[in-house]
């Protein structure tokens, strides 16, 4: 296990807006730390991070790709994905994200001489969610983009430090990337109960990328049948439109897994229904997932 620094041990950790405090012998939310034998570990660091990663192919099928620049361009893009994450979606998609003990430990170094390969257009950081090993994801960000001319993209829910979050606005408005938020539900009480977490954090952080670099934010929202209904779109769809009407929102189809394998997919009807009430707010919605229900248009 890596020693976190001391400034770090001292009270609650301060890495992401949980702020958990641990009690003896257990670990926060993103089970990468906490406490063992009356001593506070970190399973990662700023210099090492427990993540996986792969060349993706471009166009990639990443939520953005059905306007990002780089779905233009031709090589690979550089798939980084975080283990860990904090919040404890019912629905999680990526949820061997929570596998920790799998996850191998990589080091700044490895990643940046991974991001030199001739061909690697683009880094896109994702999960999980990278806020808990945010000072990591930008330490590689910020030496590969030294070296190289790269996109720097993010997705995430948004829940992280704002310290970290201008920061990854910064590195992405300078390299013509892009951040997506996951904006999971409108409705705080109902976030609640499908992630474990308050919806305040993001909302506020998207305010805070907003400001720091406008041009590079989105959104996407997944349409889980039975709670995140066209109510909820709306709700979303009007918050980001008091922002920027043009702001780039995609509604994904839902697929069963996780704690809810019980659920069908996203039904057409909740579909049609979602995307209308986003259009009559933004300029720019888009639907992924489609393929779920057999269809490639809405």
């Amino acid at each position: 296990m890596i020693q976190i620094e001391e400034a770090e041990i001292i009270g609650k950790c301060c890495l992401c807006t949980n702020f958990c405090n641990f009690a003896e012998n257990t670990t926060g939310l993103c089970g990468l730390r906490g406490t063992a034998n009356g001593k506070r570990f970190s399973l990662c660091s700023p210099n090492n991070a427990l993540l996986s990663y792969y060349e993706d192919p471009l166009p990639t099928n990443c939520c953005n790709a059905w306007f990002c620049e780089g779905s233009k361009m031709h090589g690979t893009n550089l798939a980084v994905f975080y283990y860990g994450c904090s919040f404890d979606c019912l629905f999680c998609q990526n949820w061997q994200h929570k596998n920790v003990e799998r996850a191998n430990l990589i080091s700044v170094e490895e990643m940046v001489d991974a991001a030199m390969k001739e061909r690697v257009r683009c880094i896109c950081h994702f999960g999980g969610s990278p806020e808990p090993q945010l000072a990591f994801a930008l330490r590689f960000s910020e030496k590969a983009a030294k070296e190289k001319d790269l996109m720097v993209c993010w997705e995430w829910n948004g829940g992280g430090r704002e310290k970290y979050v201008r920061k990854a606005a910064e590195i992405s408005s300078q390299t013509g990337g892009t951040i997506k938020f996951d904006l999971k539900a409108w409705n705080e009480n109902l976030h609640r109960i499908l992630t474990g977490r308050s919806n305040k954090p993001t909302l506020e952080n998207f305010a805070i990328v907003y400001d720091t670099a406008p041009e590079v934010i989105s959104a996407t929202t997944l349409m889980v049948p039975y709670y995140v209904d066209e109510a909820e779109v709306e709700g979303i769809a009007s918050f980001i439109a008091s922002f920027d009407r043009k702001i780039p929102y995609s509604l994904l189809v839902f697929h069963p897994d996780y704690r809810l394998r019980d659920l069908p997919v996203t039904p057409l009807n909740q579909v049609k229904k979602c995307y209308n009430a986003a259009k009559k707010y933004l300029e720019r919605v888009n639907v992924g997932n489609l393929h779920l229900l057999g269809l490639r248009l809405l």
